[in-house]
């Protein structure tokens, strides 16, 4: 198995950011066409106190979370070219258990160019952040320090044939790392976090029947990598069928349904070099995103239905079936009030979600009331209980296997900058 460094993966990752950020500054200050040059900025602060830190069937552990989170925005916009970018070094402190304290980083760049009939875009991100913070959607391990380094690459083209008709084109790439040991910091079990790439190309026609409905069908092919104690490779090829209508002033939809087929092929390493055991599978399946979206003068919401490919960090290439309600109500002209719900399931798309225990099953259910103190400055307060539900395997010890819940109070402060505007 091949080991990098931690900080050689940082100096590499960095390294590919620098580079991007220096050629959208050298975009961001140069051209003769009229531009408009803004920066501006956002700073995050939130005490919250959770009961159950690391999601842990037996024997929770709470923990005050303090967390600050400075932003820096910089855009310039000419007619034809706009380019944006962001970046953020917070601070994430747990008062009693302190192995988890981390600075998520996040660094951003995006260029769109224009012409009267094509748009390219090209985005790419770089981050280090701690696993823990998106479990849910990754691994469902949330007792591990272990941070992911990621960077991903997107570039973007369309190209308007007639005044209805568009070709569209995207592909992606990225590569996460994880940095850490192999059990977690408690003991309670093997982390199984597995380096992975994931590259992906998107090729489509769009009709815009007109103002407020359009379609668009298309084909993708994607591969997931993943190296580690588990070396997997999954191929996808599928088709999606998509649609949007403005109903109305209040009402929107956007729906997206498909068909995908799946060969995966998965080594896991019992006796390092000496024993592995191979597997290989082929399956299919239906991929949709649907949307429902209601904005009246008070209250907005939004009800959201998925199944989507997921790579995950414990060696397989996951199938995620979601279900979200939200809802928005401004009570006064300050204050407003909102609700968020979810449900969803996780699986192997491998069919080795028991031996893996990637199989899971999540629920959010979280109230929050917001008042806008003055234009830039915004005091929250909220509730969110999580539940997590494992089925018990080899590959899990009993502590994390079972059903886990967790209660969090938080309160939080947002300062909203601004920021400078120059135009010429």
């Amino acid at each position: 198995m091949k080991i990098i460094s931690q900080q050689g993966k940082q100096g590499c990752y960095a390294g590919c950011m620098r580079g991007l950020l220096i050629i959208g500054m050298a975009v961001f200050c140069s051209g003769p066409d009229a531009a408009e040059w803004t920066v501006a900025g956002n700073v995050d602060q939130s005490l919250s106190y959770n009961d159950n830190v690391r999601m842990l069937p037996q024997d929770p552990e709470g923990s005050l979370i303090y967390v600050l989170t400075p932003t820096l925005n910089f855009a310039r916009k000419t007619e034809a070219w706009d380019v944006q970018g962001n970046a953020s070094y917070g601070l994430q402190h747990y008062t009693d258990i302190e192995e988890l304290n981390n600075n998520p980083q996040n660094y951003g760049l995006s260029t769109a160019y224009r012409t009267e009939r094509s748009n390219t875009g090209l985005s790419a991100s770089y981050s280090i952040l701690p696993s823990q913070n998106f479990a849910e959607q990754d691994t469902g391990n949330f007792s591990s320090n272990v941070n992911r380094d990621n960077i991903t690459v997107t570039p973007t083209y369309s190209y308007r044939f007639t005044e209805l008709d568009s070709l569209i084109g995207s592909a992606s790439y990225s590569k996460s790392t994880y940095s850490g040991s192999d059990f977690d910091n408690n003991e309670t079990g093997f982390n199984n976090f597995n380096d992975n790439e994931n590259k992906s190309i998107n090729m489509g026609w769009q009709r815009q029947w007109n103002e407020l409905f359009a379609q668009t069908i298309s084909i993708f092919y994607s591969n997931y990598e993943s190296t580690g104690q588990i070396n997997s490779s999954s191929d996808s090829y599928g088709i999606n069928l998509s649609s949007n209508y403005q109903l109305s002033e209040k009402w929107q939809f956007s729906g997206t349904i498909g068909g995908r087929i799946t060969d995966t092929s998965t080594e896991t390493v019992i006796i390092p070099g000496l024993l592995t055991a191979t597997d290989q599978n082929t399956s299919e399946g239906f991929l949709t995103d649907i949307g429902v979206h209601y904005k009246g003068e008070s209250l907005s919401s939004t009800f959201g239905l998925s199944r989507s490919l997921v790579p995950s960090g414990q060696g397989q290439l996951t199938e995620q079936t979601r279900i979200s309600l939200d809802f928005s109500y401004q009570i006064t002209e300050r204050l407003s009030s909102g609700l968020m719900t979810s449900y969803q399931e996780t699986d192997s798309v491998g069919d080795r979600s028991d031996g893996l225990g990637l199989s899971r099953t999540n629920i959010r259910v979280s109230p929050n009331v917001n008042w806008k103190l003055t234009e830039d400055w915004l005091l929250s307060a909220s509730y969110a209980y999580r539940q997590q539900e494992r089925p018990g395997s080899a590959a899990i010890v009993n502590s994390r296997a079972g059903t886990a819940e967790s209660n969090i109070f938080m309160l939080s402060i947002n300062y909203n900058w601004s920021g400078l505007s120059i135009s010429r």
